[in-house]
């Protein structure tokens, strides 16, 4: 296999650090995203002995801030010719009582539905340089879970709760790879797919955040000895990133039992639309403006 320029968010523990191992064994140049500059020089520093591969970098950021990752795609355009696979793992979940970023938006929404979208409106033209460009988004199993979709109020404003803001933004991200397939194929950009994974009940740190409500957490422990471990969890995602026959598929949803099925519930077109546009709105400030060509 032909060794890539594999980026990955969040990268410093659970999923996304195991994904990071198993790539970089393979030999790929793999750059880790983070938040805190101790931990992730940490984990790239054990990731390099444990996989004997120097290839492995870092780039930092808030995902929960517009302007940052604007300021991380930045760097990795400035450091990289080009990108070959861009694994969205980043995600969590908060507690109880809505919560809003610095730029006003609701958390878990921003890390798990628009920075996904964004970086990688900021990354297309480095995808669009590799011979074969990919995409991975880590949705979840709970985007069945959010119930009706209130797409007059996307943030939630009037209709907060913990598992509605989690279920939710992970059926949106996968409403949004959809149609990064669509925007690709009208700007006239044929090399890159888009498809999501989700890692069945595996043992991370997502489910222990301190202001989540007491029943989860009481519910998070009773589930443990039921969870797979990180290793399984992380297998959809690898094969997503890099299995020959997801070579030009597009929209496939990858968990642990293989190609399955997204809840199709509230999905239509006109949904879709509706969160595209709203997430181009929030984000135009800090998106480029770049004229695509067929030979992209």
């Amino acid at each position: 296999m032909k060794k890539k320029v594999i980026l990955i968010t969040g990268a410093t523990s659970g999923l996304g650090k195991e994904t990071a191992r198993v790539l970089a064994k393979q030999g790929n140049t793999i750059i880790i995203h983070g938040r805190n500059k101790d931990k992730t020089q940490s984990v790239v520093r054990e990731l390099k002995k444990d996989t004997s591969n120097s290839q492995i970098d870092m780039l930092l950021a808030d995902l929960e801030s517009f302007a940052d990752i604007k300021r991380m795609a930045d760097e990795f355009k400035k450091k990289y010719n080009h990108l070959d696979v861009l694994i969205n793992n980043a995600g969590n979940q908060y507690g109880g009582t809505r919560e809003v970023t610095l730029e006003g938006h609701e958390r878990t929404l921003t890390i798990n539905t628009f920075a996904p979208f964004l970086l990688t409106h900021l990354l297309l033209y480095s995808l669009s340089k590799s011979g074969e460009g990919r995409v991975v988004t880590v949705s979840s199993a709970s985007h069945a879970q959010g119930g009706a979709p209130y797409l007059n109020d996307i943030e939630l404003k009037d209709h907060y709760s913990y598992m509605k803001a989690y279920g939710i933004s992970k059926l949106y991200v996968i409403w949004l790879m959809r149609h990064f397939e669509k925007y690709c194929r009208e700007n006239g950009i044929k090399n890159i797919t888009f498809n999501c994974a989700h890692p069945g009940s595996a043992k991370t740190n997502l489910g222990n955040t301190g202001n989540r409500p007491i029943s989860m957490k009481i519910l998070f422990f009773l589930w443990q000895p039921l969870m797979t471990s990180v290793e399984k969890g992380a297998k959809p995602i690898i094969f997503a990133a890099t299995a020959d026959e997801m070579k030009e598929k597009n929209n496939q949803y990858i968990g642990p039992k293989g190609y399955e099925k997204v809840n199709e519930k509230y999905y239509s077109e006109k949904n879709e639309e509706i969160l595209w546009n709203y997430c181009m709105k929030i984000c135009e400030p800090y998106m480029e403006q770049r004229k695509y060509t067929n030979n992209c």
